[in-house]
């Protein structure tokens, strides 16, 4: 890290080599004027510079000199510019323009100004609050959910290429930076590098890369992982003097837990299993960037399933000690005192929950987390029939549709001995069928089109005609 990472920086933190650079006063395809070099990564040299015909200021990238021979890194350098230009989302840096100048290409884009997120994780190895955690890093996984679905995977998503800029309300706005190592899925390109070559930041790679296997998504949700990690305890999880060993320890060490590493914070079970659930060695058992920005959001506020058990188990215990007397103005409203006194005298159980019923694992567990995220514990059911035990302590029922069974499978849930007297909800309805699934049984219907907001708030009515 340079000695300006407490002021303001733009792209990268390293100072500009010494001795006269002759890119400097040099005006670009005839309205690009360079000012001054202001960073400089592992495959460019980035400066700012003045739109001569707007008067606004603008960073301009060149790939270095040495790179710039290697066709493939010069295909490399295009196809950075080629996927940052398919982005259009305010926390990805935008592209104005690209060419080539004597034969150096170069990258026009909007210039960023603002502190590194390295910066702030090596002040004095202090974690960052969780007030700046649970937005720096939801908006850094929708950036990623974007690129995502893009086809586009970043590679290098690390804390030197997330930059902090503090907008009019104090807040942080993340700009990721720096596709140099972007890989195009499906919906571009030709591969440019052969199975076996490893590319990325060590202390940021997934074991498939460590492995020079092929990347995807759970690449970057992975480096997403791991700078979560250290931003929670002010340290990384995995250290070593050399490239080698760090990478054996992405192999084959699991992370030591959040509360053992760095400043031992005091740590939530849900945060831990979401940080936890980001590192699993497995590319395929990782959450996508959608189901981790939920999962996070739930842990950060306490209405994860984990946080939601636990508290349900604290107030169990706070009426276990309570007198008869005491636990009777403890009831709900409208409960009556043998109702109530059951209720508490009864062996510890899960509490109240509905029950997802859906197919598509994917899509429930989507469901489930939203569901969450707003204080609604749900268990997710996928098998094509239900059973008893998936009953258990179920007060409502959300079958989620989008397949021309719904009216079927909500007939199947009403002549369910356990579950038919419960309210069911189906969720992502089209709109024609909301006549068949009310003759069917059904006690309230949410359209795909209504979107997360009105899903919620039919979800808690749900919850409440169960209770």
């Amino acid at each position: 890290m340079s000695d300006k990472d407490d002021g303001p920086v733009s792209f990268a933190d390293t100072e500009p080599p010494p001795g006269p650079d002759p890119r400097i006063g040099l005006t670009l395809a005839g309205k690009y004027l360079i000012e001054e070099q202001i960073g400089e990564g592992g495959m460019g040299r980035v400066y700012r510079a003045t739109h001569l015909e707007l008067g606004e200021p603008v960073a301009v990238k060149f790939l270095l000199g040495f790179w710039a021979t290697v066709p493939e890194l010069r295909t490399r350098f295009r196809r950075e510019a080629v996927a940052l230009a398919r982005l259009r989302h305010p926390g990805i840096v935008s592209v104005i323009d690209f060419g080539e100048h004597e034969g150096e290409l170069f990258m026009v884009m909007e210039l960023v100004t603002g502190v590194s997120l390295a910066s702030q994780l090596s002040a004095g190895g202090a974690p960052i609050s969780f007030i700046r955690v649970g937005p720096i890093f939801d908006q850094l996984l929708m950036v990623l959910e974007e690129a995502h679905a893009h086809g586009i995977v970043h590679r290098d998503v690390k804390p030197e290429n997330v930059m902090l800029v503090t907008a009019l309300d104090r807040a942080d706005r993340v700009k990721v930076l720096d596709f140099g190592l972007v890989h195009l899925g499906e919906t571009g390109g030709e591969r440019l590098t052969e199975t076996g070559t490893v590319r990325g930041t060590p202390a940021y790679m997934s074991p498939e890369q460590c492995k020079g296997l092929d990347v995807g998504p759970a690449t970057d949700i992975y480096a997403v992982g791991i700078m979560l990690y250290e931003a929670i305890t002010g340290a990384l999880p995995f250290e070593a003097d050399d490239a080698a060993a760090l990478m054996a320890q992405h192999l084959f060490v699991e992370p030591p837990p959040l509360s053992e590493r760095g400043a031992k914070p005091n740590v939530s079970a849900g945060l831990e299993a979401v940080v936890r659930s980001a590192l699993v060695k497995k590319p395929e058992h990782r959450p996508t960037a959608v189901e981790f920005r939920d999962a996070l959001a739930a842990a950060l506020k306490g209405t994860d399933p984990q946080s939601m058990v636990e508290r349900g188990a604290a107030e169990r215990s706070r009426l276990a000690a309570l007198s008869r007397g005491e636990r009777a103005l403890t009831g709900r409203p409208g409960a009556n005192k043998d109702e109530r006194d059951a209720r508490e005298t009864d062996a510890p159980h899960e509490p109240p929950r509905v029950l997802v019923w859906m197919k598509d694992d994917r899509r429930a567990a989507v469901v489930r987390n939203v569901l969450a995220v707003n204080g609604v514990s749900a268990l997710v059911c996928s098998r094509s029939e239900l059973r008893e035990a998936d009953a258990v302590s179920a007060i409502g029922v959300v079958i989620v549709g989008a397949c021309e069974h719904n009216a079927e499978r909500t007939s199947r849930v009403r002549a369910h001995a356990q579950l038919g007297a419960l309210p069911i909800l189906v969720v992502d309805a089209a709109g024609d069928e909301t006549v068949a699934l009310i003759r069917a049984g059904a006690s309230d219907v949410s359209l795909a089109a209504d979107g997360d907001a009105d899903l919620v708030k039919k979800a808690r009515r749900l919850m409440r005609r169960g209770r």
